[in-house]
């Protein structure tokens, strides 16, 4: 994988939804810049490769649980990043859905999903970051 060229040497990141897709590239193309990286998880077990990977650049990574629809889990996160790495210097609020049922077909609870996690879930963090 190629990656842009910036240097971020001495910073930490957290990336919200970073299991897999855009999520995993951006916590890759942060450590291989130089940044260490808090991995935002749903699901905190889903990352141990990446962990390894972004380990193997020299770069500390620590998976934390982080379900963007629960403002406990949010305040939870940024604080242990905190807390693990001294300070947090970049947020990147990547989390995001998109039901896969057709638009006829799209119930209350995929609208709330979807503003929970792709609106209030880019907010809060924001917000939380910003305070911690």
């Amino acid at each position: 994988m190629e990656f842009p060229r910036f240097d971020l040497t001495g910073q930490v990141s957290l990336v919200t939804g970073a299991a897999r897709g855009l999520g995993r590239a951006i916590s890759l193309a942060l450590a291989h810049a130089g940044s260490d990286v808090a991995l935002g998880l749903r699901d905190v077990s889903t990352a141990t490769d990446l962990v390894r990977e972004i380990q193997s650049m020299g770069r500390k990574a620590w998976p934390l649980q982080m379900d963007v629809t629960r403002l406990d889990q949010i305040s939870r996160a940024i604080q242990d990043t905190v807390d693990r790495f001294g300070r947090l210097d970049i947020l990147v609020n990547n989390a995001g859905i998109a039901p896969e049922n057709p638009a006829e077909n799209y119930r209350e609870e995929d609208f709330d999903l979807t503003l929970a996690v792709n609106l209030k879930g880019t907010f809060s963090p924001a917000r939380r970051q910003g305070a911690s």
